[in-house]
């Protein structure tokens, strides 16, 4: 073997060894990279596993308000929905709250807040008056689906199970 072979095989392993080193260190900077994606998707599914959570429990605090009268059931119904849907949008379709449903759609387009204040007295009377109607046609359907739901664990919810 002549020395310009030996110096040529010399260099070919000092590119070989400079390329295995390189390659390993993209390698652990992979593996970082994986690691790091895997606890923030950890961080993330325990975050909203909390928030989960969280609903369920402010579902059965709302349900329990409005069975034992601390809450209007109109407003009761307004925000079940509401996390209902942010929770598990097919559970607001389940047959057991169906008076829920329809108490809510019967009353959605109603004003709340500032436009309820904007209404003019008799506007508000009238508004009232047909509110009132409603719940008291179905308070005790909607009073019973209410417990129903304080009870309900949403199974369809996977982070909770």
């Amino acid at each position: 073997m002549t020395t310009f072979h030996f110096v040529l095989l010399i260099t070919a392993l000092l590119i070989i060894a400079a390329l295995a080193g390189y390659a390993w260190h993209l390698l652990q900077q992979v593996k970082k990279v994986n690691l790091a994606k895997e606890k923030e998707q950890a961080e993330a599914e325990l975050q909203l596993r909390h928030y989960q959570e969280e609903l369920v429990s402010d579902i059965r605090f709302v349900s329990r308000s409005v069975v034992q009268q601390q809450c209007d059931i109109t407003e009761g119904v307004l925000r079940i929905q509401h996390m209902i849907t942010g929770l598990d949008p097919n559970a607001w379709q389940l047959t057991e709250i169906t008076a829920i449903r329809e108490h809510y759609d019967a009353t959605k387009h109603m004003p709340i807040l500032d436009a309820y204040k904007a209404l003019k007295p008799k506007q508000r009377f009238e508004l009232d008056k047909q509110r009132l109607q409603l719940e008291n046609d179905n308070k005790l359907s909607i009073e019973k689906e209410f417990r129903w739901l304080a009870e309900y664990s949403f199974p369809q919810v996977s982070l909770l199970q």
